[in-house]
Formats: structure tokens, C-alpha cells, sequence
């Protein structure tokens, strides 16, 4: 929806250029029309460009929230039903947990909102299976797929391992999150080092180049 109004906000700013070229070229002012084309252009392009540039990084931060708290969901629900609860009980503890939280003024999660959607649906009488898989699929990352499968499994042929399984998935999920922050302090570290070199460079020039003046004019 966006993405066509987008576009047809575009082509009338094209549009608009092209007919203001046209009517200044009568009017013998050509450069003035190319100028009014150029910005027309421009325009357009930036209409077009800007909209789906922002969608892209509200996509990629949305991405990165859900990698970010994979390792936290899939903790909080292995300890839950390892202390007894059903799988719908702790889903339904996560969500209330979330809510709370938000209540305090925590900031909104792309995971837990698509948690409270799956309660809701599982309130509604959406089969559990049925929601589990849906939740994975909307989430789109390749460990909540495998998650949302273990749960659809679970609730479908009641699979005995699912303690098991989530136990697994929590400790590598805390692996790669300690890899990715580890990677994530190596590429800020890089960033600060070109500041630091460029620093240390203009600081270098400071003391060297008076010296070399002094030495020129002592010759």
C-alpha cells in the first residue's frame, strides 16, 4: 500500500518536471526548464527512495530485536516448563510477564508482541499446533522457525525430548549470543581505532613539524 502510493507520488513529481520543462522551453528559457526537470527528478526519487529506505531498517531492526531476545524467550519458557507449568501455561506467563514490564514503561519487543498475538489466538480457539507453527512463521528467522516447529511437535505427537530439546536450544542460543556481542565489541573496537589513529597522527604532526621547522631554521 505504502510502496504504490510511494511510486504514484513519484511519477506526479516526475510528471510535474516534465510539463514545467515543456512550458519553459516555449518560453525560451531552457536552462530554467532543465533546472525545474532536474528538481523533478530528484524529487521523485527521493519521494520513492526515502519510504522504502525506512521501511528496510525498521525491517532489519525488527530482525535484530527478534536474533537479540531469541536467547532470553527460549530460557524463560525451558525454565518455566521445567518447573511444571503446560506449554500454553508458560506461554501464557511470558506474555502476562511482558505486560507487565510494559506497564512499567519497558520498551515494546517484536517478540513478545508476536507472543501476545499467539495468546490471543490461542484465546480465540486457534488449535495450539496451529498457533506455535504461526508464531515461528512470523517471526522469519531460522531459530524461531525451529522453535515454532518444536512446539507444533510437541502439541501434535506429544514429544517426550521437548524439555530435552528446549535445554539444547537455550545453551546454544547463549553461545551464539556471547559470539555475537564478542563480535559486535571487535567491530566498535575497530571503529574507535581509526579515530584514535587519526588523533594520534594530528598529534604526531603537532610536535613534529614545529621541531622540523626549528631544525630548518637552525641550518
Amino acid at each position: 500500500m505504502n510502496r504504490n502510493r510511494s511510486t504514484k507520488e513519484a511519477a506526479a513529481c516526475l510528471a510535474v518536471g516534465m510539463m514545467l520543462f515543456a512550458f519553459l522551453r516555449q518560453q525560451g528559457k531552457t536552462s530554467e526548464g532543465l533546472m525545474m526537470t532536474l528538481l523533478g527528478v530528484a524529487a521523485a526519487m527521493a519521494v520513492f527512495w526515502l519510504p522504502l529506505q525506512r521501511q528496510k531498517e525498521e525491517k532489519e531492526k525488527r530482525l535484530s530485536s527478534l536474533k537479540a531476545d531469541y536467547s532470553q524467550v527460549i530460557t524463560a519458557l525451558n525454565l518455566y516448563m521445567t518447573a511444571g507449568l503446560s506449554l500454553r501455561s508458560s506461554w501464557e506467563q511470558m506474555v502476562r510477564d511482558y505486560e507487565e514490564s510494559r506497564k512499567k514503561g519497558e520498551k515494546e519487543k517484536p517478540v513478545y508482541e508476536e507472543m501476545l498475538i499467539t495468546w490471543k489466538e490461542l484465546k480465540g480457539g486457534v488449535f495450539e499446533d496451529r498457533a506455535y507453527g504461526a508464531f515461528g512463521r512470523r517471526c522469519l528467522l531460522p531459530e524461531y522457525l525451529r522453535l515454532g516447529g518444536m512446539l507444533e511437535s510437541y502439541v501434535l505427537q506429544g514429544n517426550k525430548e521437548l524439555l530435552r530439546q528446549l535445554e539444547q536450544e537455550a545453551a546454544a542460543s547463549m553461545s551464539q549470543a556471547l559470539q555475537e556481542a564478542k563480535r559486535k565489541g571487535e567491530k566498535t573496537g575497530a571503529k574507535l581505532l581509526a579515530p584514535l589513529l587519526i588523533l594520534f597522527a594530528l598529534t604526531l604532526a603537532m610536535v613534529m613539524v614545529p621541531a622540523m621547522i626549528s631544525m630548518q631554521n637552525s641550518w
